[in-house]
This record gives structure tokens, sequence and C-alpha cells, in this order.
């Protein structure tokens, strides 16, 4: 015999509550206890309660899906995948897909979706500013300056310059007066990208240090990095290297110690954007873990809850969960 599927009213009867109650607690809206809510979910789980989004979409009018945009030229960086497998995570966690943008903009390209996180996006980025003339709920990881730039609803942030600061001032306690900043080439043009160089050079200025910058492609090459570390260790004499794109610091150490650099000793070397267990694991290595899966679980957070409350002002919050990792 099969078995009917559970709805809402079967809920609502078991535990005495009324049908309004139940519906709200399973759909995330209405002002209910935690504890309320927990309890109403345990019972739907426990029955065998499972939503029907397609009708729920059609009452709520929504798609149930958000769209993740990332830029085509990081997509090679793990630390982006990780950050995409955060916003997986709660995105099921609040009911929804989640939809890649793998393309650029196009004369015909529909916006299936409730809301979109961009996670660095560049200046004038044209799909970003096309999601936001449609008036799609976004949420800008890290700063957006563009066309519509005052349509985004939300932007999440982490310490940057507190965290990278730290990481500095380690170097100058280690005896480091020459540190080189291999700094993300301008073609992202990311406000990461922009404030990490200029926290580098505030902090120079600060410290009375000379800048020291060598521009290197977030995807560099072997080839193109090694003339960077040449560039800036064997010519400018540098004592130290800052890498700002994610696993660069790590194939640094491997050519200054294929050179008899030793790391500690000779050369510190530092990331701004660390990888697990190649630098944040590394204790050779100075880091700065941005938690990227974290980091995505919290964009989605933000979005749905913009998502939830579309009249509600635009929101800035900062993500609490980076680290730093100190060389000793």
């Amino acid at each position: 015999m099969v078995r009917t599927r559970a709805t809402i009213m079967d809920i609502a009867r078991e535990l005495g509550l009324s049908k309004t109650t139940v519906s709200s607690a399973l759909s995330g809206s209405g002002r209910i206890s935690d504890e309320k809510r927990e309890l109403i979910q345990e019972a739907a789980d426990r029955l065998g309660y499972v939503t029907n989004r397609a009708a729920r979409s059609l009452r709520v009018n929504r798609i149930g899906a958000i769209g993740l945009h990332i830029p085509p030229v990081a997509r090679s960086l793990a630390f982006y995948m990780d950050f995409a497998f955060g916003v997986t995570e709660g995105a099921a966690a609040a009911d929804y897909d989640v939809t890649l943008f793998a393309r650029g903009l196009t004369p015909r390209m529909a916006f299936q979706v409730d809301g979109v996180i961009a996670i660095d996006p560049a200046p004038g980025e044209p799909l970003v500013a096309a999601l936001l003339a449609n008036g799609i709920p976004t949420v800008s990881v890290g700063r957006y300056n563009g066309p519509g730039e005052e349509r985004v609803q939300g932007t999440l942030e982490a310490h940057h310059a507190e965290l990278q600061t730290q990481v500095l001032d380690h170097l100058l306690a280690r005896g480091r007066r020459r540190p080189a900043l291999l700094a993300i080439d301008d073609a992202i043009g990311s406000s990461w990208a922009v404030d990490t160089r200029r926290n580098y050079m505030e902090w120079c200025l600060r410290n009375s240090l000379e800048p020291r910058v060598h521009e290197v492609a977030a995807n560099a090459s072997p080839r193109d990095l090694i003339a960077a570390i040449t560039q800036a260790v064997d010519i400018g004499g540098a004592d130290a290297l800052v890498c700002g794109a994610q696993g660069q610091a790590a194939q640094s150490q491997i050519v200054l110690e294929s050179r008899g650099f030793a790391l500690g000793k000779d050369l510190d070397v530092v990331s701004f954007a660390g990888a697990a267990a190649l630098e944040t694991g590394n204790p050779l290595i100075s880091s700065i873990d941005l938690a990227p899966r974290a980091y995505g679980k919290a964009a989605t957070e933000l979005l749905d809850a913009i998502i939830q409350e579309p009249d509600a002002p635009p929101v800035h919050r900062w993500f609490e969960g980076a680290s730093v990792h100190l060389a000793s």
C-alpha cells in the first residue's frame, strides 16, 4: 500500500497548532520562536513531510533558485570553488537551487533567479550591471563600483585592512624592512585587489618603508611568477614576499627553496588569501584564511534575508569568519 505524503494539516494536528503557524515555520517566515520552529521541523521530518516547491513558488511568486557570478579570470582559483560550495550549502538550507552564470552577458539572456551573489565584481561588469538594471536582488561580496551600484541591496566584506595589517606588522616584528607585494594586476579591478594594494602602500608609508610592488596575474603561469620573484628578490633585494593571489605563496616557497633560500631565515613569505593546507597550514608561511566556505554560506544567508524582505534598505555586513595564521 502506497503511503500518502504528510501534509501541513497532518503536522498541525500532530502538534495541536494552527495550519498558518506550521506553514510559516516551514517556509521560514512569521514571528515564531526558534524552539517552536525546531519542534515543527522535527515533526515534519518524522512524518515525512516534503515541501512542494512548485506550489510554494507560485504562492510567493518566487522561482526557488539563486544565481552566482564569479569573475571568469578567477574561476581557476580554489578559493572561488570553495566559496561556491559554501553558497550551495547555504542555498540548500534555505531551500534554493543555485545557478552559476558561466556565460557573459548576451542580448536575450533571461535571469530566472530570485536573487544573485556576485563575488569580487569588477567595476562596470556588464552582467552585474544588467542584473541590477533588471531589479534582481543582488549581494556583492566585496564592493561593486559601476552602473547601478546604488541598487545593490547587500554588501558583504571581510576585515581585509585589519587582517592584512596584522600580517604585515608580524613581518616588521621579525625585522623585515624590504617586503615586496606581488599584487594582483589591474585587469581584475575588484575592490579586494584595489584595497590590498592601498593597504600595503599605506602600511609602508606609516612605517617609513619603501613600497615594492610587482604586478602578477591571479592565474599567472609559473614562468611569469618566477619572473616576478626574480625581479623582487634578486634585483629588488626584497627580504619578504607578500602574495595577493591564492596559491602564489606556496609556489614562491618552492622557487625560493630551490635557489637555496631558507624561509623564516633568509626570507619570509606571506599569503593574503591562504590556500588550505598549502599555506594556511604551513608553519613557514604567514597567511590569512578567508574561510571561503563559511564566506559563501554567509553571503547566501544575507541574500535570503534580502529576498524575504525586498523593501528593506540596503545593508552592509562584515564577515567575521576570517583568521590569521602567523609563521613562527
